[in-house]
């Protein structure tokens, strides 16, 4: 008796075990820097950039909604933009995402390494050793076959999310008189589109919430306000975040990759508090950067095998390699690394690059769902959002051009083959994307 009462028992999260979840999978690395970095860019207008782009993920989720609906088993953004645009456009999407975690991921490790730089008061070089040993640590590990476990990854989100918790109360007194920073003006408003692609790295995940899906009791009733309300507190937690820098540090005096650190410092926490964030956003990273390095050398395979990349890349012996895969991955994280150590300058301009990629991905989610469902009041929201993205992208052109590049690039390698008469293996159009990172191996929107 108890054995059947057992098996028929509801199964999967509820709404609020499925919350605290949501949460810590759009959150990650960009509280480190993301809130400092948009401060410095936009000024009074910081707090615009963040609204606008938190409104700009709500006609996304109402998408994703539907494409839960469509598809409670969870599927990915691959399978989704191939209902709509056919196979030509879907088989860009692993290449797309490889070429965004070539720039993204090198950005946050140096991130970390700016952190240990900072906080130890070492030169430059410590830096660049840190970003090394991070993306190796997550290469290395990969190549044993050890995943980081979701819970871990999420466990040490939140770690950060409370220390970031702590200096938001922290921050409260100087609130009073500093507010006017985060005031919003007329001037400067030339920013906020260009504040917006790059604070947008902080929710450019949400499209992971479809997978996390997978695991809802009842995934057609509970995505959206689980979504919703996971958008809302982290949303305000980014605007508080910010508005405690703002308050905290001249704006003239914030650096826009180790923010935290100078909040640390302006409260008066000390040494231990500022080890603390260290360490905690070297775990965070690295979590991150293994869990990404799992789910692109899946990619790998899956762009080889639709003929994007050379299939002598992937395999070894006729057969798919994980060193070739992870090998490959190196290669190209070197070109970054090696970029960002002689102008380590750059690291909110390659994240923005990342985030355009994003952006771009998102572009082509927004046409296909249009094509699929027609004009309703949902995809006319998406439609309205499909042209602030593109104004976005055109004002930030330094920073979408990559992405751009890489889109054409694409395609017209898929026209070459087909011009060849090689077409490669594409996927049927009702089947899960292969190799697409999921909630099991790719952790959070701000990668």
């Amino acid at each position: 008796m108890t054995d059947a009462v057992h098996d028929t028992a509801p199964r999967g999260l509820t709404r609020w075990q499925a919350i605290p979840l949501a949460i810590g999978s759009i959150a990650g690395s960009g509280i480190l820097f993301l809130p400092s970095a948009v401060y410095a860019r936009a000024g009074h207008n910081s707090l615009l950039v963040w609204a606008l782009s938190i409104l700009l993920c709500l006609p996304m989720l109402l998408m994703f909604d539907d494409m839960v609906r469509t598809n409670p088993d969870g599927r990915g953004i691959e399978a989704f933009i191939r209902l709509g645009l056919g196979d030509v456009f879907a088989r860009c999407v692993p290449v797309m995402f490889i070429a965004l975690v070539i720039v993204g991921l090198p950005s946050g490790a140096f991130v970390a390494g700016r952190y240990v730089a900072q906080t130890f008061g070492m030169e430059r070089v410590t830096t660049v050793t840190i970003a090394v040993a991070v993306l190796v640590a997550a290469l290395l590990i990969n190549l044993a076959g050890v995943r980081a476990s979701t819970r871990v990854q999420t466990a040490a989100t939140w770690g950060l999310v409370l220390v970031a918790t702590v200096l938001l109360l922290s921050a409260v007194p100087s609130a009073r008189d500093g507010l006017h920073t985060v005031a919003p003006t007329t001037e400067g408003l030339d920013v906020v589109l260009p504040g917006v692609l790059l604070a947008f790295w902080a929710f450019a995940g949400f499209e992971n919430l479809t997978f996390l899906a997978r695991e809802f009791r009842n995934p057609e009733r509970d995505f959206l306000p689980v979504s919703s309300i996971a958008l809302t507190v982290y949303g305000v937690f980014t605007i508080l975040l910010t508005v405690a820098i703002a308050v905290t540090v001249s704006r003239d005096d914030v650096d826009q990759v180790v923010g935290l650190l100078q909040l640390v410092e302006a409260v008066g926490y000390g040494e231990v508090m500022m080890w603390a964030v260290t360490f905690i956003a070297c775990c965070a990273m690295l979590l991150n950067a293994i869990a990404w390095v799992w789910g692109v050398s899946q990619l790998t395979y899956d762009a080889a095998d639709n003929g994007m990349l050379p299939a002598a890349l992937v395999t070894s012996n006729g057969e798919k390699s994980r060193g070739r895969s992870l090998a490959l991955l190196a290669v190209l994280f070197s070109a970054t690394t090696v970029l960002l150590g002689f102008r380590p300058s750059l690291v909110v301009d390659t994240t923005a690059t990342a985030s355009a990629i994003f952006m771009l991905l998102y572009v082509l989610s927004i046409v296909s769902y249009l094509r699929v469902r027609g004009l309703t009041v949902r995809s006319g929201l998406n439609l309205v959002l499909f042209v602030v993205i593109a104004i976005s992208l055109v004002e930030s052109l330094q920073h979408a051009l990559y992405g751009v590049v890489v889109l054409l690039v694409a395609l017209g390698a898929q026209a070459f083959r087909r011009r060849g008469g090689k077409t490669g293996n594409p996927a049927e159009p009702d089947a899960p994307a292969a190799g697409h990172p999921t909630h099991e191996t790719v952790e959070g929107g701000d990668r």
